[in-house]
């Protein structure tokens, strides 16, 4: 090879001397090193790769994981070279002794080959040698070379470029380097020779984030404040480890983790030291002056900075893996990591502390220049020019509230002084009062309003200002649960709205619609909707007319007809909506397309919707979408065995409720609770969990409210926690009476779920012939719409009369016109009946199990009862979590239980627990 230099006799000796024994040593393992065992094993299967690149920036654990990997290797009996490169090895002789000394240390090379070739160093350069090992060595073997990133010499980069080619099928070549080396990747990744563990790759998860915190770090972090620092640290393993060490002295963990940034003194030294200090004056100064953009582009860069190099410099970055992340597949666009572009701008702003306008200003240039008003908008609030960004924000605001991107607007008017907009009230006033409207802020929202009517303009702008307000005061009125006053104020109202003004007849339109469901006046509901139907007043706001067919979908669910509402949310999923609508019409009716989902059992759908419900619940969704999302997202975590998930979303909804004041979603957290302790038999904390959400139930005295509380309302809740205490015949003729009204009403579904009740309680009371009728007239109504989950999530109690009624009704299910196949699906989805050893279904309650539960298992379950997860566990009783599984496995199998939930069920309803 032209790059290596032969050797005279004699020489070996000199160049021995020249050897640093510990490069060829591996970093031992730390006892605070997370395992990344996920990584390591697509390290060790990824037979057909020559190379396997690890690669990223300081302080993302590349080291560790080769180290990881390494030992893997030697416990599988692959052979390993270990070399650590450094500044010194640019000098090629260097480099190819350390690493040729490393090969003849591979086992498996006889003495008499290992004599052969020292005598063979005198007329062969090293060169050849290291390439013909890598080439013939017949076991499997691994060259590992960390910290590549140092070697410049371009002499190097080609023989490791001929090493690779010429590796046996046994070899691999590992590198770790923080810059992507010139190896003829794309090559290597065509023929499928190449594992690219990138930094999105190196990444901790956030159950890693979570064991290195709790496990390695020894700081015992709730889930959210783990969740916090993980989304702020993007999973960056360095900045991990630094907020736990200023963590471990700060008084306020919570305070803290909300606080951290790239202005944290451990994090800033680290940044400075290690990353930026090393990087050229040019490639600093591009960093500090482009730290200001959210996203970044070569012409942007270039019109921001004044250079004309950005190009060239975001390649430098990313091959350097200097903290920057392409946001396309061309690598047109880029950003920096949160914490590293946070880092930056404090250093621009110490370093040079008046050119920070300056640079928002010409990136608010170039925005505008290319059409793009939303982030030139933002730029010029940075730069305080509230001026300028103000008429911008008036001509854009309407095409914003199209797109439903009312919390964009609201962190943009916040920023401005209230005065300001209260100047301009037709424009700028009106549009803050909806802005506030649409983002769950009522109080502000009812001030401005006031502030908008007591406004010194003249008598025709204060009319058309009046007018605006009284569609905003509908729609307030809908949004928080006045219902009568929103349909007294809102049906003359809408006659009196110009067909030109689309957004806000909409608005009334479907705050009257919402109001009429509400009322249980399903027709008169949509009598109104039909008039957002294309070609009625021409009137197609996008974000408006999702919310009109979400009501339409909700009205078939209320009326029982689940097929129809499955069908048209998913007719509006597929409907061809224009970019600007997407987002915010799959928002407005994701929520309700969910809870039909769920309904119909189809449980990974409804999580995937939920997933993206969650963030549109959580911001701005009206009350009844917010409450539906937050209970399903409850019952799917509790059906998954997660309990602090179901608590936390059930916390959250109150928190939330209690910030808008709506009383009915901190009553809805409670009902939650309510029923999942009934039907798990622990009446005590029933009780008083109906209690505490009798204190927020007075929206149910008016026979008026949303209905995310339809099924879920106090008198249900309350009728399956009295007849769990068994109070079985007042409560038998109270929904008797409740069936009457809610099929009056067509209200079916309501009805659906009461005839369940009404059974259980007329079994309860030792009628089972009577408790069969309503069973089977739910059958009937149920079968044919697919409504699953109404008969599974009432639990044991339930799940035995139904085994009962399908025994001894078979023979009548056909005839009374019930779907068999409903039936033998409900049947297999509800909990099993425990099977006695020798004997049929065991249907006693109290009967004992085939076989005991040991004392060690009688005690993880009553922890697992107490909502404990395996960790906690484990923790208390002194062993590991995978000992706490083992437990859980024979518990359950024990029980006949499928999860950890129904363990407890199971185990409550046969007296285990106490």
């Amino acid at each position: 090879m032209s790059a290596a230099t032969s050797r005279k006799p004699g020489d070996s000796d000199t160049q021995r001397r020249g050897l640093v024994a510990s490069k060829l040593v591996p970093p031992r393992a730390l006892p605070n090193h997370l395992v990344r065992s996920r990584l390591v094993d697509v390290m060790v299967d990824a037979a057909s790769a020559r190379l396997i690149l690890v690669r990223a920036a300081a302080g993302f654990g590349k080291t560790t994981l080769m180290q990881q990997y390494l030992e893997r290797c030697q416990a599988g009996q692959r052979a390993c070279v270990w070399l650590r490169c450094d500044a010194a090895d640019n000098d090629l002789q260097r480099f190819l002794l350390h690493l040729h000394t490393g090969l003849l240390r591979l086992p498996g090379l006889t003495r008499h080959q290992r004599d052969e070739r020292s005598d063979t160093i005198a007329g062969e350069t090293i060169a050849h040698e290291i390439i013909e090992i890598a080439a013939s060595y017949a076991h499997p073997f691994a060259i590992l070379l960390d910290d590549l990133e140092v070697i410049q010499n371009d002499a190097i980069t080609e023989y490791l470029q001929q090493l690779v080619r010429v590796l046996s099928p046994q070899g691999v070549l590992v590198i770790g380097t923080r810059a992507t080396p010139d190896l003829g990747l794309g090559g290597l990744r065509a023929r499928g020779q190449l594992l690219d563990i990138n930094p999105a790759a190196l990444r901790f998860s956030a159950e890693e984030a979570a064991s290195f915190i709790r496990d390695k770090c020894g700081l015992p972090l709730p889930d959210g404040e783990i969740a916090t620092l993980w989304r702020c640290t993007e999973g960056w393993a360095a900045a991990v480890y630094l907020a736990t060490l200023s963590l471990r002295g700060h008084p306020n963990h919570a305070a803290f983790v909300r606080s951290f940034s790239g202005t944290n003194i451990e994090l800033a030294e680290y940044l400075a030291e290690d990353i930026l200090m090393g990087q050229s004056e040019s490639c600093r100064d591009f960093l500090l002056q482009t730290s200001l953009l959210g996203q970044l582009s070569a012409p942007l860069c270039d019109a921001v900075t004044g250079r004309h190099d950005s190009r060239e410099m975001l390649s430098f970055l990313e091959r350097n893996n200097l903290f920057i992340t392409p946001l396309d597949g061309e690598h047109q666009w880029y950003r920096y990591h949160s914490l590293f572009a946070s880092f930056l701008q404090h250093r621009l702003q110490v370093t040079y502390p008046d050119k920070a306008r300056a640079l928002h200003v010409a990136a608010s240039r170039w925005y505008l220049s290319e059409d793009r008003p939303v982030p030139a908008i933002e730029h010029l609030l940075q730069a305080g020019l509230d001026d300028e960004a103000l008429p911008l924000i008036a001509i854009h605001t309407p095409a914003l509230f199209q797109a439903g991107r009312v919390r964009l607007l609201a962190r943009w008017l916040d920023r401005i002084d209230r005065k300001r907009l209260l100047a301009d009230p037709h424009r700028m006033g009106l549009a803050y009062a909806w802005v506030l409207l649409l983002n769950r802020r009522y109080s502000e929202a009812m001030q401005t309003m006031a502030a908008l009517l007591a406004a010194d303009v003249p008598a025709d702008q204060q009319a058309k200002i009046a007018f605006e307000v009284e569609t905003l005061r509908c729609v307030l009125l809908a949004m928080t649960d006045q219902i009568e006053a929103c349909l007294a104020a809102g049906l003359a109202h809408l006659e009196r709205i110009p067909p030109d003004a689309p957004f806000r007849y909409a608005s009334v339109v479907n705050s009257q619609a919402f109001s009429l469901v509400a009322s249980h006046r399903y027709e008169d509901a949509r009598r109104v909707l039909s008039r957002l139907m294309p070609g009625a007043n021409d009137v197609r706001t996008g974000f408006q007319r999702g919310i009109a067919d979400s009501l339409e979908g909700v009205i078939d669910l209320v009326q029982g007809r689940l097929s129809n509402a499955l069908a048209r949310f998913r007719a509006v999923a597929e409907r061809g909506w224009s970019p600007s609508e997407v987002s915010s019409l799959r928002h407005a009716f994701l929520p309700a397309w969910a809870t039909a989902l769920y309904e119909a059992n189809a449980l990974e759908d409804c999580a995937r919707v939920l997933a993206e419900a969650m963030p549109y619940c959580k911001g701005y969704a009206p009350p009844d979408a917010m409450i539906a999302g937050f209970i399903l997202s409850a019952r799917l975590a509790l059906l998954g065995g997660d309990r602090d998930r179901w608590l936390r979303m059930l916390a959250e909804l109150e928190e939330i409720g209690r910030g808008i004041q709506l009383p009915r979603a901190i009553c809805s957290a409670w009902l939650e609770r309510v029923r999942v302790a009934t039907i798990e038999g622990r009446l005590d904390a029933a009780d008083q969990a109906l209690r505490s959400a009798e204190l927020h139930a007075d929206w149910a005295a008016s026979d008026s409210y949303g209905h995310a509380n339809d099924i879920d309302f106090p008198d249900s809740i309350g009728w399956r926690l009295a007849i769990a205490h068994g109070e079985h015949e007042q409560t038998a003729s109270e929904l008797a009476d409740a069936i009457a009204v809610a099929t009056q009403r067509q209200r079916h579904w309501r009805a659906l779920k009461l005839r369940l009740l009404l059974a259980m309680a007329l079994d309860g009371a030792g009628r089972q012939s009577e408790a069969f009728e309503p069973l089977t007239e739910a059958m009937r109504l149920a079968s044919h719409e697919g409504l699953v989950r109404t008969f599974v999530d009432e639990g044991d109690r339930l799940a035995d009369l139904l085994r009962r009624w399908a025994d001894a009704r078979e023979a009548e299910i056909v005839r009374a016109g019930i779907d068999l196949q409903f039936v033998r699906t409900v049947l297999a989805q509800i909990p099993t009946p425990l099977a006695v050893a020798g004997e049929e279904v065991n249907k006693a309650r109290g009967a004992a199990i085939a076989e005991p539960l040991t004392t060690r298992e009688q005690e993880v379950l009553q922890m697992l009862a107490a909502g404990h997860r395996n960790r906690v566990i484990a923790e208390k009783m002194f062993v590991s979590e995978l000992t706490i599984k083992s437990h859980l496995r024979k518990i359950n199998a024990k029980l006949g239980a499928q999860s950890r939930t129904e363990a407890v069920a199971i185990g409550r309803s046969l007296g285990l627990l106490r």
